[in-house]
């Protein structure tokens, strides 16, 4: 899977995003706004934008409310990555990637990670299994596939089914998060100075709409 995204692309998508929440720009055109972001989500630091770094970040954040579901098949590969913050914290973040659809339908953010934390990942999966069904085919058996770290064993404690990827399967596996970890590695020590876990979830929450909008079919609920 490529894990560069193309800026004309991304500037397409986001103009249609733009016209779809009824964003309009204070003191720039839709056409400038959009071609920032894209260039911004295609790897481009924030401080070299077209756009000032504050009206940036400002305007990519609209976009993290915005709501939405992607078809699932019930076979998911589940992973987590380490982010850095500028001020030496470290945060865990969650994907859920369905490797049918190859859409990314969950994520999350955490201080830690346990086997309570696969707990909440099953818990908020029916969920969106649940909403999903209402515009998707519903998912009727589920298999997680993880690479084998301990914390995984909990799904053993919670009676789901789930495989240990293989050395060889492990690439078939990897393929949903090699994007994410690609463009979170970029913002390694680049987050502001004031991150936390929630302005963490809501600039994935941007980057993951844009995702799935590139790679699987998806159903917007509401305008954000």
């Amino acid at each position: 899977m490529e894990t560069r995204w193309k800026v004309p692309v991304l500037t397409q998508i986001i103009l249609i995003l733009m016209e779809y929440i009824n964003f309009k720009p204070r003191f720039y055109a839709r056409s400038e706004v959009a071609l920032a972001l894209a260039m911004y989500l295609a790897g481009l630091s924030s401080w070299r934008a077209i756009l000032p770094h504050s009206t940036l970040l400002y305007d990519y954040r609209k976009f993290s409310n915005v709501k939405y579901v992607v078809p699932l098949s019930g076979k998911y590969a589940v992973d987590e990555t380490k982010v850095l913050t500028v001020r030496g914290e470290y945060y865990y973040v969650w994907v859920v990637r369905d490797v049918v659809t190859r859409g990314i339908p969950f994520f999350m953010v955490t201080s830690l990670r346990s086997g309570l934390h696969v707990l909440i990942i099953l818990v908020k999966m029916r969920e969106v299994e649940e909403l999903a069904s209402r515009y998707f085919k519903r998912v009727d058996q589920v298999v997680y596939l993880h690479d084998g770290a301990s914390i995984y064993n909990a799904f053993n404690w919670y009676n789901v089914n789930h495989e240990k990827v293989t050395f060889e399967e492990r690439d078939y596996a990897e393929q949903g998060f090699r994007t994410t970890k690609h463009r979170i590695s970029s913002m390694d020590k680049h987050f502001p100075w004031n991150s936390n876990r929630f302005t963490i979830t809501r600039w994935l929450s941007t980057f993951f709409l844009i995702y799935n909008l590139l790679y699987t079919p998806v159903y917007l609920l509401d305008r954000g």
